[in-house]
């Protein structure tokens, strides 16, 4: 994982505009979910050093919206964005993939 760079990561989103994505998000403790199909709307990346990601989906009939965000890791098929406590622990991921994930 290295550090969010903003560019990078909208850009990567944006080509993912008007298809379907899967998303995955999960915080620690207690929020989990994983293979929420739609088609992606908008992008929107806030902030400098504490990233918010906000995906506009179907038409902004919905939105997700994950915030204090700080590294992240790219592939073509793949975006993981996450957070960690000040202990070093995963606090919150969000994962958006042309492709369902595994179960």
């Amino acid at each position: 994982m290295e550090e969010i760079s903003r560019d990078l990561l909208l850009k990567k989103l944006q080509h993912w505009i008007g298809t379907n994505i899967y998303v995955h998000i999960e915080v620690n403790p207690g929020g989990y979910f994983r293979n929420g199909k739609a088609s992606l709307h908008q992008v929107h990346v806030k902030g400098e050093q504490s990233i918010r990601v906000f995906l506009e989906l179907d038409e902004q009939a919905s939105i997700i919206h994950v915030d204090h965000l700080t590294h992240m890791r790219l592939a073509d098929d793949l975006v993981i964005v996450t957070a960690y406590d000040e202990h070093g622990r995963l606090a919150r991921t969000l994962e958006v993939s042309s492709r369902p994930f595994p179960i």
